[in-house]
């Protein structure tokens, strides 16, 4: 650099000028690295472990493969609570009480009862349908 350039760079240096040298170059970002990410908090991970689907061997052949990991967590305290578990039984009772049984008042339900297998003979001995009783004529 000769004189005339280091007399301007440093008539120019001052509050919200600096040295040209220490400067930030063209296309440069003045944070290479960047902003770091953001830590997932604890909710967040619950929430995604909890709703992870997990695979349940052992089970009867047509029957669900795949549960949640909150839906094996409550099952296995619902199963434990059964067996005796004191704790257990108090998670499970608080669990019921906050969330209650989801039934939907919108969808009819119904029973079917089936006390006994019956043959075809028997089936329309007993439900098809019978005369009507004569009725009394009119006077």
């Amino acid at each position: 650099m000769d004189d005339e350039t280091k007399a301007d760079d440093a008539a120019g240096v001052g509050y919200g000028r600096p040295p040209m040298a220490s400067q930030f170059k063209k296309g440069q970002s003045g944070n290479p690295r960047g902003r770091p990410r953001k830590v997932p908090g604890r909710r967040a991970v619950a929430g995604r472990v909890l709703g992870e689907l997990q695979r349940l061997t052992g089970q009867q052949k047509g029957s669900r493969v795949r549960f949640s990991a909150l839906e094996l967590l409550i099952l296995t305290v619902k199963q434990m609570a059964a067996a005796g578990h004191a704790k257990a039984t108090a998670l499970y009772t608080g669990l019921t009480e906050r969330y209650g049984h989801q039934e939907t008042a919108d969808r009819p339900v119904g029973y079917l009862v089936v006390p006994e297998r019956l043959t075809e003979e028997e089936w329309e001995a007993l439900y098809s349908p019978k005369e009507t009783p004569a009725t009394e004529p009119e006077v």
